[in-house]
């Protein structure tokens, strides 16, 4: 079996693509009843130019059955229309013993996500039960996109490294927890300080880096910073930015140019820095 980082490194290779997108379904903006069917013609529209693609489960459970038959067929959609792209479950799943090896097996096993957010307060303990398929990864919630994240995760703990920003510690600790090397790490765009930290104490991990855009992150600070030495291992979220970018019978339409946009920002970041697609 193909191990995680393989895939994921296959998969921005097949569309020379560090774009990942949302798919948070949200019924007051789809401009369609049916969040299959959006997520159908998202898929339909973008399949050539992303390397993931990012359901929320919030988003989708707060629909009830429904909503989670809708992303049982989405996850089925994107196997069948866009077999090289990586699928996130965006759950920021965290437990403990039982509960901990239960949410694996929902996450991987059931819903057949190739990787997981996961919340990492209860230490190594709810990380990994994730950890023991090669195949399939998680990325560590390590600093938010959002200004509260500050409240915890920039508070300086005293670790075996010194007295460091929790985020810093918990960055350490992820990669001495990464020996199927199926690890990463969710890095706010809003913090390019941070994110160049935690790029370097991790030069080799892939970064799920949301905030981008009308978070108030900066795309060019976002590559240059969050990618490694060859310009890879990096994940450009976006999620309403694509997908809500028209609320008309055009939105798969205006959800690819936008995705097109994106993209190609992106390269020509890397390009101009000397790490461009060869």
């Amino acid at each position: 079996m193909t191990n995680f980082l393989d895939r994921l490194d296959q998969s921005c290779e097949a569309n020379r693509s560090l774009l990942c997108v949302g798919l948070d379904v949200d019924p007051e903006r789809m401009p369609v009843a049916d969040p299959l069917d959006f997520n159908r013609a998202i898929v339909d529209a973008t399949a050539g130019l992303v390397c993931a693609y990012k359901p929320n489960l919030a988003f989708y459970e707060a629909l009830g059955i429904p909503g989670l038959k809708a992303l049982e067929g989405t996850v089925e959609y994107i196997r069948r229309n866009a077999p090289l792209a990586v699928i996130i479950g965006d759950a920021k799943r965290g437990d403990i013993g039982p509960s901990g090896a239960a949410y694996a097996r929902a996450m991987f096993q059931v819903w057949d996500f190739d990787v997981v957010t996961v919340n990492a307060w209860g230490g190594h303990d709810t990380v990994a039960p994730f950890l023991e398929d090669p195949g399939r990864g998680v990325f560590i919630w390590c600093r938010g996109s959002n200004p509260g994240s500050a409240d915890l995760q920039d508070l300086t703990v005293d670790g075996p490294e010194g007295v460091r920003p929790l985020y810093s510690h918990l960055a350490r600790s992820a990669a001495s927890w990464n020996d199927k090397s199926n690890v990463g790490l969710v890095m706010g765009a809003t913090n390019p300080e941070q994110l160049a930290e935690v790029r370097r104490i991790c030069p080799d991990m892939p970064l799920l880096i949301p905030g981008v855009g009308a978070q108030g992150g900066d795309l060019e600070e976002a590559v240059r910073l969050g990618t490694d030495e060859r310009g890879r291992r990096a994940l450009i979220n976006s999620s309403r930015g694509i997908i809500y970018a028209s609320s008309g019978p055009d939105f798969a339409q205006v959800a690819a140019r936008e995705a097109a946009s994106l993209r190609d920002s992106i390269n020509r970041i890397l390009e101009a820095e000397g790490k461009g697609w060869h």
